[in-house]
C-alpha cells in the first residue's frame, strides 16, 4: 500500500518540479502559479499519505522502536535548524532556554522523539499569533524524568477542545483557517509516546497560549548525565537568558 500510494504522488511532484525549473522553455507567470499550486497540494497530500501510513503501522503494532540513550543537546540543534526557516517565514521568534543546560541523555527512540518534537514545534509556529513567540525549556522531574516544554503565544485551547486534541483528523476548526494540516500529527505523537515510558500533555489558557510538554526517562542519574541543580534548577532560566533566540 505504501508503494502504491507514494509512486504516483512522486511522479506528480517530480514532473511538476521539472516544469518549474525548465530554463530552455520557461513557464509563463500563470503557468508558474498553476505548477506552484500543484506542488503545494502534492506535498500536502504526500504528508497526509505518510501520516496515515504511520498511524496504520502504529495501530497494527508494526512500528518498531529502538530505545537507547539519546543526547538532547545535538538533537535540539538539529530540530532548531529545521524549524528556523518556518519560524522566519511566519515571523515567529524561537526562544531557546535549553542552551547549555541539556548536556544530558534520555532513554528514547531518537527518530521518533525528533518526530514528536518537530510536530509540536511546527504546530506552535503555525498556530501562533502574528509576530508571536515559541519558547522551549526543560526541567528535571521526580522519578528520574525530564520534561520538555514548548510554549506558544497563540489563541489557546478551550477545555472542551482539549478533549478532542489527540484524536485523528481533529483540527478543532483550524481546517477553516489558512494553515494547512492533516489533523493526524498530534494523534501520531500521542501514540508514539504511549509506546514507550514517555508522557505527553498540554496546558492552555484562552487568548494567552498553550504549553505542550513531553516527559522522558533520563538516561542515567543526574550526576552521570551532566544534569545538576546548579546548571538546571527546576526549569527556571536566568533573566539574561530570556531573550536568547536561535535567529
Amino acid at each position: 500500500m505504501s508503494h502504491e500510494l507514494r509512486t504516483p504522488m512522486n511522479a506528480i511532484l517530480g514532473f511538476s518540479q521539472l516544469l518549474e525549473s525548465d530554463t530552455e522553455e520557461p513557464l509563463t507567470s500563470s503557468q508558474k502559479e498553476s505548477v506552484s499550486a500543484i506542488l503545494s497540494a502534492g506535498h500536502h497530500l504526500l504528508d497526509l499519505i505518510n501520516e496515515v501510513l504511520d498511524l496504520a503501522r502504529i495501530e497494527s503494532g508494526r512500528l518498531s522502536l529502538s530505545i537507547e540513550p539519546v543526547m538532547l543537546e545535538p538533537l535540539f540543534e538539529e530540530i532548531f535548524g529545521l524549524i528556523s526557516p518556518l519560524a522566519e517565514k511566519k515571523n515567529i521568534k524561537i526562544v531557546d532556554l535549553t542552551r547549555g543546560k541539556i548536556n544530558i541523555s534520555v532513554m528514547a527512540d531518537r527518530t521518533r522523539l525528533k518526530q514528536v518534537l518537530l510536530n509540536l514545534l511546527s504546530n506552535a509556529v503555525n498556530y501562533n499569533r502574528e509576530s508571536g513567540s515559541v519558547t522551549v525549556s526543560g526541567e528535571k522531574r521526580e522519578g528520574g524524568r525530564f520534561r520538555i516544554n514548548i510554549t506558544d503565544t497563540g489563541c489557546g485551547i478551550s477545555k472542551e477542545d482539549r478533549k478532542k486534541l489527540f484524536q485523528p483528523f481533529s483540527r478543532l476548526g483550524a481546517d477553516r483557517s489558512e494553515v494547512e494540516g492533516t489533523g493526524i500529527g498530534l494523534a501520531i505523537s500521542k501514540k508514539l509516546i504511549e509506546l514507550t515510558e514517555e508522557e505527553i500533555g498540554v496546558e492552555s489558557e484562552l487568548e494567552k497560549g498553550s504549553t505542550f510538554w513531553i516527559e522522558v526517562p533520563l538516561g542515567g542519574e543526574a550526576g552521570e548525565t551532566g544534569l545538576t541543580e546548579e546548571n538546571m534548577g527546576e526549569g527556571q532560566a536566568a533573566p539574561n537568558e530570556l531573550n536568547q533566540s536561535i535567529f
